[in-house]
C-alpha cells in the first residue's frame, strides 16, 4: 500500500514538473512577437521622419502608455485575439510631435 502511494507522488510530481517547464516562455519567441507588433504599429502612424528602426521604437516605447499598449497588444497576439490587439495597435501615440 506505501508503495501505491509513492508511485502515485512521483507521477504527480512528475507531471506537475512537466506543466510548470511548459510555462516557460521562449525569449527568442517574445522577442519576435514584440518585433512583429512594434512593425505593425509603425504601419499604423507610418512615421515621416529619418530615424533608424532602434531610435523610432525607443521614441515609442519612452512613454509609459504605449509600452503598456504594447505589451497588451503582445499578450493579446500570445492569445490569438486580433481584437483586442488591433485595438492595442490603434491606440499607440505615434510620437510624431516629439
Amino acid at each position: 500500500m506505501k508503495a501505491a502511494h509513492l508511485f502515485c507522488l512521483v507521477i504527480c510530481l512528475l507531471f506537475a514538473a512537466f506543466v510548470h517547464a511548459q510555462d516557460k516562455q521562449d525569449p527568442v519567441k517574445d522577442e519576435k512577437i514584440k518585433q512583429v507588433v512594434m512593425h505593425d504599429i509603425k504601419k499604423v502612424c507610418s512615421p515621416q521622419s529619418k530615424q533608424t528602426d532602434k531610435q523610432w521604437q525607443a521614441t515609442i516605447l519612452s512613454s509609459e502608455a504605449n509600452k503598456l499598449l504594447v505589451k497588451n497588444a503582445v499578450l493579446a497576439m500570445e492569445r490569438d485575439n486580433l481584437d483586442n490587439y488591433w485595438e492595442a495597435v490603434g491606440k499607440v501615440d505615434c510620437m510624431e510631435d516629439y
